[in-house]
């Protein structure tokens, strides 16, 4: 039986894992969670900045696009301030190619990008209001994802770039149909926000390429193999695990694994990681 053409959702966030961004953040509101594959928009599971969006196969076109902020606050507001409007992030998505090698695959380029302002800082929202933009240094996220869907070997390959400011953390991962989401990786943010965003340096944050089996109806059967560490490491044949184990890799990691904590508090904790290897 021919593998059924389906939709999925591609997801991509920006959070910061403490409850402030610390002194070298003026304090303002975090998001005080670990990395997640829960979906957004939800109060347990809030960011910075959440980007997502749909591959139709079946119409061979992205759609449903969002980015948004979740509202957040500075140290010295009591309500929390909402990003709408012209306050809003921004982000956009390309299909920038599709291509059939032969008459069973189909092969999807897609590329895009967010960028948000954290409009609680004073003056910011009426300056962007009257002007177009802000003072604030931008949130920026760049990204190139393909996939390819093998109807007749029933299975999708996902090749995933993503780069950026650097700061704060970042997470990716496909949602298929029935809900099973699936890791494209995971990122620790580097430096402190007031010199990260301002520097624009378009930094490496993640990079994976997997493959994941099908089931009939375009759904992911349970196991995912990781191409990129094939490749890394030469191996000859590629090695499957539950998507399960794949997922928890990812989210067991330390939200603030390998970021100096005392450029947000008063903390030496993983300042010396590099020094102790």
């Amino acid at each position: 039986m021919t593998l059924q053409l389906a939709d999925y959702e591609i997801n991509i966030r920006s959070f910061h894992p403490e409850k402030t961004f610390g002194w070298s953040g003026l304090m303002f509101e975090g998001d005080n969670r670990g990395f997640s594959l829960k979906p957004s928009g939800t109060e347990s599971v809030t960011s910075r900045i959440w980007h997502k969006f749909h591959l139709s196969p079946l119409e061979n076109k992205v759609h449903t696009k969002e980015t948004v902020s979740d509202p957040s606050k500075a140290p010295w507001e009591k309500a929390k301030r909402v990003y709408n409007g012209e306050l809003a992030p921004k982000g956009r998505t390309f299909l920038k190619s599709r291509a059939f090698p032969n008459k069973h695959i189909y092969q999807y380029r897609m590329e895009g990008q967010y960028g948000g302002v954290n409009h609680a800082m004073p003056g910011s929202p009426e300056i962007q209001e009257a002007l177009g933009f802000s003072y604030v240094p931008t949130l920026n996220v760049k990204y190139k994802i393909v996939i390819d869907i093998d109807r007749q070997n029933s299975h999708m390959d996902i090749v995933t770039y993503i780069t950026g400011d650097g700061f704060p953390n970042c997470e990716a991962f496909i949602v298929g149909p029935g809900g099973q989401a699936v890791s494209l990786g995971v990122h620790v943010r580097k430096g402190a926000a007031p010199v990260s965003l301002s520097l624009n340096a378009d930094y490496p944050m993640i990079a994976s390429a997997i493959r994941l089996p099908l089931n009939n109806n375009g759904s992911f059967k349970g196991t995912v193999g990781d191409e990129l560490f094939r490749q890394t490491n030469k191996q000859p044949k590629l090695k499957f695990q539950k998507i399960t184990d794949w997922n928890y890799r990812f989210t067991s990691i330390p939200a603030n694994s390998g970021h100096c904590m005392l450029l947000e508090k008063a903390s030496l904790k993983y300042c010396f990681d590099g020094l102790l290897k």
